[in-house]
């Protein structure tokens, strides 16, 4: 009996299973959950409905992908809790229509 083991190089990515999700887009000027300004934050962020929370912790990367929103999001933020399996990007552009997405953890 062969078993392979996969061999995982610093550069690569380790992805998990997949959800489908509602992609919205928001730009409030205020402090996240993690306790960032909006207008602070480097790089591309998200906030994430609570139901997902425990699947996609704070600070952890998510990847969404079949979608216009396709990349890599660090999640800094919580929706309020009438949201289900909904994602919120923070966009500085005008307001988008609601999208669906692939989101996947990124290890």
């Amino acid at each position: 009996m062969i078993i392979f083991t996969p061999m995982i190089l610093k550069s690569q990515e380790i992805e998990t299973s997949q959800d489908t999700v509602d992609v919205l887009t928001y730009k409030i000027n205020g402090r996240t959950a993690t306790g960032y300004r909006t207008t602070k934050i480097k790089g591309k962020f998200l906030a994430i409905s609570p139901d997902l929370l425990e699947k996609y912790p704070l600070h952890s990367k998510i990847r969404l992908s079949d979608c216009r929103w396709a990349g890599v999001y660090r999640v800094m933020d919580i929706m309020g809790k009438r949201h289900t399996k909904t994602i919120d990007i923070y966009y500085k552009g005008p307001r988008r229509n609601r999208d669906v997405c692939i989101c996947t953890k990124v290890e």
